[in-house]
């Protein structure tokens, strides 16, 4: 009797130690089967992130931006020195009654990754600045440039989301201090006429611009028309009327003094528009970006209606009456002083 119950605890223990077994083994390939999940999850994952980069780099990286040799990079350079050095003195002539420079550090984009930051200026290549910093901070997708390309989406909003505005003005300039700064001016007149072209001389495709400028600058300065000028939108003596009487800056026509504080803020260098190829490159040269920027992409960046040249603002001015002109000179005078460009 002994014997038997010995044998019916024994058969207990296997079977005990089976269970064991076979539940330690469901246990074992149910993890593994977890695991397999979370590989395919994530080859999946990292297959979608290599396409889109490969959809981006196929977009933006239609022709590298050539290198220039040694010796050009020092002639250059001293070139730009020599504008800073310029700006620097004429600083000092010039005393302001307030200061603008919370504002600025806000609308700096500031990419501390890189090294770099830059003051917007609107009308002075800010589309295609807008566009080198949209791809460093990584957001220049295939989706984003289909909806800039269809005027969804506007492209300094990804930018702003990849290097967001530092409300914290004490954070903002010691990131901005890790950095090399940058601005690009335009001649002043050249810029307004650029401005006046692109948000006010057409209506079409511009109705925020006419609600909030055009129709106002047309009610208040029509009297100085000819009687041929008929057209609902203002005219540019209109526009520059505007500009002198009200003193009411809009981002594309703001002086850049106002805009950028150069006399505050210690720029490293300053590219100019009419020679802005060379000095862009000189610039992403000199800060190794060449790998990441390139010198096309897919984004269009000029006026619809044609590039602002010279020519284009001879012919603007040139019904302008001379006492407004010299209006206008006042009114950017620090300007044309301190990036050495001479009055109209």
């Amino acid at each position: 009797m002994f014997s038997g119950l010995q044998r019916q605890l024994t058969l207990l223990k296997l079977v005990m130690i089976f269970v064991i077994i076979f539940m330690s083994f469901i246990l074992i390939l149910s993890l593994l089967c977890n695991s397999c999940l979370h590989i395919n999850k994530y080859m999946k994952s990292n297959n979608f992130i290599n396409n889109e980069n490969n959809k981006h780099s196929n977009l933006i990286s239609n022709k590298s931006i050539a290198m220039f040799s040694i010796e050009e990079m020092k002639n250059i350079k001293e070139q730009l020195n020599s504008r800073k050095n310029e700006l620097e003195q004429y600083c000092k002539t010039i005393s302001r009654t307030s200061s603008n420079l919370d504002n600025v550090l806000s609308n700096m984009i500031i990419d501390t990754i890189h090294g770099l930051s830059w003051c917007p200026i609107y009308k002075a290549a800010s589309s295609t600045w807008m566009k080198h910093f949209a791809t460093l901070g990584g957001v220049l997708t295939e989706s984003a440039m289909e909806l800039i390309r269809r005027n969804i989406l506007q492209i300094n909003t990804i930018v702003r989301k990849a290097f967001p505005r530092d409300r914290d003005v004490k954070k903002a300039y010691q990131k901005l201090n890790t950095t090399t700064k940058f601005l690009i001016v335009r001649h002043p007149f050249e810029r307004l006429v650029s401005a006046y072209r692109d948000k006010l001389e057409h209506i079409e495709g511009r109705d925020y611009y006419y609600k909030r400028f055009g129709r106002h600058i047309t009610h208040k300065y029509h009297r100085y028309r000819k009687p041929n000028e008929t057209k609902l939108e203002p005219t540019f003596t209109e526009f520059l009327r505007f500009i002198v009487e009200e003193k009411y800056f809009d981002e594309h026509w703001a002086p850049f003094i106002d805009t950028c504080e150069p006399c505050l803020i210690p720029y490293n260098y300053i590219l100019k528009f009419d020679t802005f190829d060379r000095d862009q490159k000189f610039l992403i040269q000199e800060l190794g970006l060449n790998e990441y920027l390139y010198e096309k992409n897919d984004l269009k960046n000029i006026n619809p209606r044609g590039v602002t040249t010279t020519t284009l603002v001879k012919e603007y001015i040139q019904n302008v009456p001379r006492s407004l002109l010299d209006e206008v000179n006042k009114v950017y005078e620090n300007d044309f002083k301190l990036f050495s460009y001479l009055p109209i």
